[in-house]
């Protein structure tokens, strides 16, 4: 199954860099990890650091990830991290509906294929998408439910995108707070 999920992420991260819908001034950000990964993180879109390195989160909001997913007991080559769009909006505003709905092809080939037991919403727009209904993360940040997306059934954790911690002390705390609870989820899947 290994072999045939890989494929099946080349084969999208393909289409996705001759996809026309994707911004002519931006790089493809494909989400990277392992096909056999239990756990994928799902961002909204690609900042400055990802549009030139090509990588999903390896700016400054990346960092705070690793830092985060270290503090959960979760190493980043263990898991599969990807956005909703897969190249940086102009201005790095938030993705349009009409960008999201041009990329939810690729995101939907990417759960099909790895077919996750939990995905984490990084941010109110991965957890929009997701969960298939508007959320305010203030309100729901540290959630867990049953979600389908894509034909998989899986477990959604929201919570806040890691560089909105770089800006509030507070919502720092509070996603330090929530990947401690994701730890404490990690166990009782794995048990």
């Amino acid at each position: 199954m290994k072999n045939e999920a890989e494929k099946i992420l080349l084969r999208l991260k393909s289409e996705a860099d001759k996809c026309k819908r994707l911004y002519e001034s931006a790089n493809l950000v494909f989400g990277v990890g392992p096909a056999t990964a239990k756990v994928i993180l799902v961002g909204e879109a690609p900042g400055y650091q990802e549009d030139k390195q090509g990588v999903p989160f390896v700016g400054a909001a990346g960092k705070n990830l690793n830092e985060l997913l270290e503090a959960a007991g979760l190493r980043r080559g263990d898991v599969y991290i990807t956005n909703v769009v897969k190249a940086r909006p102009p201005g790095n505003r938030d993705p349009t509906d009409e960008e999201i709905e041009a990329c939810r092809p690729f995101l939907e080939g990417e759960i099909s294929a790895i077919k996750p037991k939990l995905v984490v919403a990084l941010g109110r727009i991965a957890a929009r998408e997701l969960s298939g209904t508007p959320v305010t993360m203030s309100k729901k940040h540290g959630s867990l439910l049953d979600c389908g997306y894509a034909g998989v059934n899986f477990k959604l954790f929201m919570t806040y995108h890691p560089a909105a911690a770089m800006y509030s002390g507070r919502m720092k705390l509070e996603l330090k707070n929530d990947f401690t609870k994701l730890s404490k989820i990690l166990r009782t899947l794995a048990g």
